[in-house]
């Protein structure tokens, strides 16, 4: 193998180079934008005028054992409520509560009640006695409602003395009734703007690197010298600024 294969061999494995990088970037420059453009337009499209927007309403439960009811003392009756903490939480999304709140709520007539289950969110903190129930419909007071009567209707259900649950029953209470959202929970405008800026910019550098990728085209003399392992002697000026140069 010559000197001049070897050199092209070497340039081969070498693959392509930063300076190659940022100059097939600069001269798609305006593809690039334009693409990008376009999916962030999309994307402001999306957020403000086609999803719809939603609201939670955020309510909370407090556990807690009597003392002189459960015949022990203070720290055996934190104890007791701990472990309750996850009995309560499901039994707050049971079918049976929350069948209850979609009989009493007729807007949710024609809503399942796995919809339902689906719209709301319990959240706890460990040894916290407390725990956060969220709410997310598309309407704020539908949100609230929803909310308060499912925490209403859990407490009353435990506690019902012609079919008590002993274990839970008169060991809930309300800790804070939710209000009515005054400003939507999602879509997060900002977040969806800024994703869409960084997907256009994505795309647009896919589409110009599959340009690159599939063209046929050799761009310079070093290129067509490194594919065809030929050495070129002359090369015929190909744009305007290049024949004002050799004159």
């Amino acid at each position: 193998m010559n000197e001049f294969n070897v050199t092209n061999a070497l340039e081969e494995s070498e693959g392509i180079s930063l300076q190659e990088l940022f100059k097939i970037i600069w001269n798609n420059i305006a593809l690039i934008l334009i693409v990008t453009m376009w999916v962030v337009v999309l994307g402001v499209v999306y957020t403000f005028s086609i999803v719809k927007p939603k609201y939670t309403a955020n309510t909370s439960l407090i556990v807690q054992v009597n003392i002189e009811e459960a015949g022990t003392n203070e720290q055996s009756a934190i104890v007791i409520a701990n472990n309750l903490i996850g009995t309560f939480k499901e039994f707050i999304i049971s079918n049976t509560v929350v069948q209850s709140v979609k009989d009493e709520i007729p807007e949710l007539a024609n809503v399942s009640i796995a919809s339902i289950k689906k719209s709301i969110s319990i959240t706890t903190t460990a040894q916290v006695l407390i725990f956060h129930i969220s709410v997310v419909n598309e309407s704020p007071e539908l949100a609230q409602r929803i909310a308060n009567t499912l925490v209403e209707n859990a407490i009353e259900i435990a506690n019902d003395e012609t079919d008590p649950y002993v274990f839970l029953q008169n060991k809930l209470k309300i800790h804070d009734e939710a209000l009515l959202p005054t400003a939507p929970s999602s879509p997060n405008k900002t977040l969806n703007i800024i994703i869409s800026v960084i997907l256009g910019g994505i795309l647009a550098l896919g589409i110009v690197f599959m340009k690159e990728f599939f063209t046929n085209k050799y761009k310079n003399v070093d290129e067509l010298e490194r594919h065809l392992n030929l050495r070129v002697m002359a090369a015929v000026p190909g744009t305007i600024k290049e024949r004002k140069l050799v004159d």
